[in-house]
């Protein structure tokens, strides 16, 4: 029984490292500046510079809009990143990486938890056939 748990926690978790590399891939994405109304600024680590649309953008370069105006970045298939005005955002391709907002999060963690509660008890019985018990100290 402990073996058919622990084997059935590491293909679990086999097939959640699979989706995190395909979603990686998908974080590999440029995207392009499709929209710059008013003075946007972008750093790519070596400080910022003047963008016009068509500039070449990825995940982790900033884009700055100074004072009014906005700033669209189009990563394909309907994945946009809108700066608005006064705001300088580092981008972040959307749905790139596993907790992709505050649910999606929750939910993994429980389940890394989980998984890991669960290995835990599976691995504990030592043969005894008691379970897993907790040890208590006099």
């Amino acid at each position: 029984m402990k073996r058919s748990v622990a084997y059935a926690v590491v293909v679990g978790f086999s097939f959640l490292g699979m989706a995190g590399a395909a979603l990686a891939d998908a974080c590999q994405t440029t995207g392009t500046l499709t929209e710059a109304v008013g003075t946007v600024l972008v750093d790519r680590g070596q400080g910022f510079a003047t963008a016009s649309v068509g500039t070449s953008l990825k995940g982790g370069d900033m884009v700055s809009v100074q004072g009014t105006g906005s700033a669209v970045v189009d990563f394909g298939t309907d994945r946009t990143v809108m700066v608005p005005g006064s705001t300088t955002t580092t981008l972040q391709v959307p749905g790139c990486g596993l907790a992709v907002d505050s649910n999606t999060g929750l939910v993994i963690g429980a389940v890394a938890v989980g998984g890991g509660v669960a290995a835990a008890v599976a691995l504990s019985d030592n043969g005894s056939g008691n379970g897993f018990i907790f040890p208590v100290s006099p």
